[in-house]
């Protein structure tokens, strides 16, 4: 039997489940309107087999990451809350290596969503093993 949530708990997966919605829709986006996707994100549309890879890549990408944040949250799953955040928080280094490495400009609005979606994710996750634990010893 488990604890009840905590107030605190409730708000993080309740962050958790829109940032599961909304990189869901992302990866549904890049399937159906590409364009448009890879406009949101400030990039253009690659040719031939960079195409394919873009579009798969791009897709599962975000699709897996807010498919894992949404189970996370209704399974009150911290490994899967961890596996979504860490997903989406891993771009934000590569970002940062992308600047300092290649010229590539700096983004920091996308970094700064990238480091939220992260750490709500992983707070999520160890609030709800918490939440386990505490119902575990109860």
């Amino acid at each position: 039997m488990t604890a009840p949530l905590s107030l605190s708990t409730r708000i993080l997966l309740a962050l958790a489940g829109f940032f599961g919605l909304f990189y869901l829709a992302m990866g549904v986006l890049w399937l159906v309107a590409p364009v448009v996707a890879a406009g949101a994100l400030g990039a253009s549309l690659l040719q031939g087999t960079g195409f394919v890879t873009q579009l798969g890549d791009s897709a599962s990408f975000f699709f897996c990451s807010g498919l894992f944040m949404l189970l996370g949250v209704l399974r009150r799953n911290a490994s899967l809350l961890f596996a979504g955040g860490l997903l989406i928080g891993l771009v934000a280094p590569v970002r940062l290596l992308a600047w300092q490495v290649y010229e590539a400009p700096l983004t920091l609005e996308p970094i700064v969503a990238e480091v939220v979606t992260f750490l709500v994710l992983i707070a999520a996750a160890r609030a709800v093993r918490s939440n386990q634990v505490q119902g575990v010893r109860t």
